[in-house]
């Protein structure tokens, strides 16, 4: 198997404050100052999937809580179809999603192992608490979890024709 991008999506494909309520449990929203917003959820999808299209061989692993609180299935189908045709399962599943870690880099890493994927991964994460300082560089973390994606800055990792992707980049 290629290299594995486990993928978070709350603040890397749109703002990190999502939320459910029980009066709309499959209808997740983004909220801004505790408020409900009608800003599209996934709206830096299309950047990422631009990113990717330079590395054919790269595949999904879900990293998102969304796979716990909503289903895997669910969570897949939120995907446009570029990226959801490169994802092959989640770091949510077995025991890891019926004793969930207390940090998010001990799944990833667990995951990782299972798949004998040793380095060949990186995650795509607005979290990286609890990531220690020699594994840091295993972690694209956008500096900004409103905007997500577009304020990463890891520049030498971007391929060639980055700036063929459309994005709101300041």
């Amino acid at each position: 198997m290629g290299p594995i991008l486990y993928l978070d999506y709350d603040g890397v494909l749109h703002p990190s404050d999502v939320r459910i309520t029980k009066a709309e449990p499959l209808r997740p929203r983004i909220y801004q100052n505790g408020r409900p917003t009608d800003r599209l959820l996934f709206e830096n999808a299309p950047l990422l999937a631009c990113i990717l299209e330079a590395f054919p061989e790269v595949r999904i692993s879900l990293a998102t809580s969304w796979v716990r609180i909503l289903g895997y299935e669910f969570a897949v189908q939120q995907l446009p179809p570029a990226l959801r045709a490169r994802v092959v399962g989640t770091i949510w599943q077995g025991s890891m999603l019926r004793f969930p870690p207390q940090r998010r880099h001990d799944a990833i890493t667990g995951d990782a192992e299972e798949r004998g994927g040793g380095e060949r991964w990186l995650a795509l994460d607005d979290d990286i608490e609890g990531w220690p300082a020699d594994r840091r560089h295993l972690v694209i973390a956008p500096t900004d979890s409103w905007q997500g994606l577009p304020r990463w800055r890891l520049c030498t990792t971007v391929p060639a024709n980055w700036h063929q992707c459309q994005g709101p980049v300041e």
